[in-house]
């Protein structure tokens, strides 16, 4: 299901260039398609799905983990949850003699979330469409099964500091108790991602930590440095060799790089919302490539409120 991203490079060679003016000339609708799906495997980007990949699997060729609880951490915007939607995409649900199959499921917390809505969530996941009005002891029985009979192998919930922070203490109980007892099944293993306070939750309750320790990845935004200054220019060069225009935009330039960096403080999810916003610009004005002036405007449009630094001018 990889294809659902767009990864493949258009490099300067003679069959690329023929690839990048038949994209160019593709519908606005299939472009915009191709800049929203866009994916560039940057390090940083490799390092998250390759611990993924080992947290699920921890030995080559062997069987799926189970009963542990782990983390992929770090701030808002850094690029989890693209890491995350990726690694399940090479895991999609599938049917076989024994029925459909889920093996990774991946669940979106929120600040609303309560624990009816996150067993619903977890159901939904899993291919089912409606819940029984029961306790909330009894829902997460009932969701713990759900995902067992679903034969996943690893749960993913995402910005899972919303389980923790802000929220009633019945409420914090019910959903520490609901990673508690899924790990107790012992049939498959739950990443929480999110910001890294989620780390001190698991490590001041003895019995998730002790849940085979606390197995995590810290991920953090590109600095300033010139040796991140330069992974975060290669990781432009490779963002821009993926674009859907006729000729590449310049966006590992150094002037423009460094605009993009102080604008997105080094996270690519800021990175992204600039450069898709920038590229939708440049398909409505029918230009070539994205121009200084369609990064100034999508910069203008997303800027914070109290960052007035003149970017791209």
């Amino acid at each position: 299901m990889t294809d659902a991203y767009v990864t493949t490079p258009f490099n300067m060679d003679k069959l690329s260039e023929d690839a990048r003016k038949a994209v160019s000339v593709q519908s606005p609708a299939v472009r915009q398609h191709m800049i929203e799906t866009l994916l560039y495997q940057y390090p940083l980007f490799k390092e998250g799905n390759a611990f993924i990949g080992k947290f699920h699997r921890p030995v080559t060729g062997g069987r799926h983990g189970t009963g542990k609880i782990g983390g992929l951490l770090g701030p808002s915007r850094v690029g989890k949850s693209a890491i995350c939607k990726f690694y399940r995409s090479h895991h999609p649900a599938r049917m076989d003699s024994e029925g459909e199959t889920y093996p990774v499921v991946y669940l979106q917390a929120s600040d609303d979330m309560n624990p009816r809505t996150m067993a619903e969530r977890v159901c939904e996941a899993t291919g089912a469409r409606s819940l029984a009005q029961m306790k909330v002891s009894a829902l997460i029985d009932n969701c713990i099964n759900r995902l067992v009979r679903a034969r996943t192998e690893l749960l993913i919930i995402d910005d899972a500091q919303f389980m923790f922070m802000g929220r009633r203490s019945d409420q914090v109980r019910n959903f520490k108790s609901f990673i508690k007892l899924a790990s107790d099944r012992d049939a498959f293993n739950v990443l929480l991602v999110g910001e890294a306070v989620i780390g001190d939750v698991i490590s001041a309750v003895d019995y998730l930590v002790g849940r085979g320790g606390f197995p995590n990845k810290k991920l953090s935004a590109l600095g300033d440095t010139k040796n991140e200054f330069e992974q975060f220019s290669l990781l432009l060069e490779g963002i821009d060799n993926r674009l859907p225009f006729l000729v590449k935009s310049g966006l590992s330039d150094a002037r423009i790089a460094s605009d993009i960096h102080r604008f997105s403080g080094g996270l690519i999810g800021r990175v992204m919302n600039l450069i898709q916003q920038a590229g939708f610009e440049a398909i409505n004005d029918g230009t070539s490539k994205i121009m200084i002036e369609h990064l100034r405007s999508a910069a203008e449009m997303l800027v914070a409120a109290n960052d007035d630094h003149p970017y791209f001018r």
